[in-house]
C-alpha cells in the first residue's frame, strides 16, 4: 500500500479534523482516508428507502389542484410580493 505525504496543512485544519477524528473515534490518518474514500466514491443511494420518504411526504401533503387560474393568482401574488406593488 503506498504511502502519502501532505505538507503544509494549516493548523486550524490539523485541529479540525484531529477533532472530528476523536468524535468518529477514528485515528487521525483514518480520518483523513474515511474522508478522502467519500469524496472520490459515489455515496450507495437507497432507492427504496428514498422512494418510501417521498411517499410518505406525499401523503402527508395530499392532493394538490393547480388549475390554470390558481396558478395565475400565485404568480400574480408572487410578483407583488417581491416587487412590493399591487
Amino acid at each position: 500500500m503506498p504511502d502519502l505525504l501532505i505538507r503544509g496543512i494549516p493548523d486550524e485544519l490539523h485541529r479540525e479534523l484531529k477533532a472530528a477524528a476523536e468524535r468518529d473515534h477514528r485515528s487521525l490518518n483514518g480520518e483523513i482516508l474515511a474522508r478522502l474514500s467519500a469524496s472520490v466514491r459515489p455515496a450507495q443511494v437507497d432507492a427504496i428507502a428514498l422512494l418510501e420518504r417521498i411517499q410518505r411526504r406525499h401523503r402527508k401533503l395530499g392532493p394538490v389542484d393547480l388549475d390554470e387560474g390558481t396558478l395565475r393568482r400565485l404568480r400574480d401574488e408572487g410578483r407583488t410580493r417581491w416587487t412590493g406593488g399591487e
